[in-house]
């Protein structure tokens, strides 16, 4: 708690800490500087503050004339702060990795488990069919997600990401928790996978192109 309060505290040393979870491309401290506004000293203090507290790693940046430029990027997870301590992050990767030994009927059930979330969750105040609206309330428990060309749907911070890195099940609960909110669009949702340190990409589709895709494979084979 201590060190969350101390990384935390200062206005500007949030912001910057904030900034790197929300882009976790490692980057110079002028780099930091320039996009936070303020001076390259102020900037560099606050980054080896955070190195010092863990929240930051350095790198060195070589293949560029002079000296190699130190970089920083996140070292660790996300914040959180609970007294007494509770590990729901350790709980959630042990149960994902026991879900996934069920192999194909885990996954179904997962993805049952993630539109049952989905159902729990207060819709838009005013129906929209547009996806971004779909997710909303997503957004509210701090996700971001991106739809880009071809169906692919970016979530630039994954919800579920350290339980995502322990067993694909948790992949498709996620899937199946988008697919829940995105069905009022007539949308279905694929797993692509996890492919960043913050996110994790999924591909969606039409319902009846789905369907139409199904049948027609079911019938080559």
């Amino acid at each position: 708690m201590e060190r969350a309060v101390s990384a935390l505290q200062d206005l500007t040393r949030r912001d910057i800490l904030y900034r790197f979870y929300a882009n976790p491309a490692a980057r110079t401290a002028a780099e930091v500087a320039e996009s936070a506004g303020i001076h390259r000293s102020v900037a560099f203090d606050h980054l080896e503050r955070l190195v010092a507290l863990g929240y930051l790693q350095t790198e060195r940046r070589r293949g560029f004339p002079g000296k190699p430029a130190k970089l920083y990027r996140l070292a660790q997870g996300p914040i959180t702060v609970s007294h007494p301590p509770r590990q729901f992050g350790l709980l959630a990767q042990h149960l994902a990795t026991a879900v996934e030994e069920f192999g194909p009927a885990g996954r179904a059930a997962s993805r049952r488990a993630g539109k049952a979330l989905a159902r729990s969750l207060d819709p838009a105040p005013v129906p929209d069919m547009r996806p971004a609206a779909c997710l909303r309330p997503l957004e509210a428990l701090g996700g971001r997600y991106e739809l880009g060309r071809g169906g692919e749907l970016s979530a630039g911070n994954c919800l579920f990401r350290e339980a995502c890195d322990a067993a694909q099940v948790v992949c498709e609960f996620h899937a199946g928790l988008l697919e829940g909110l995105l069905e009022p669009a007539g949308l279905t949702v694929e797993s692509d996978g996890p492919w960043g340190p913050a996110g994790c990409r999924y591909r969606v589709r039409e319902a009846g192109a789905a369907a139409d895709s199904e049948v027609e494979a079911r019938t080559a084979s």
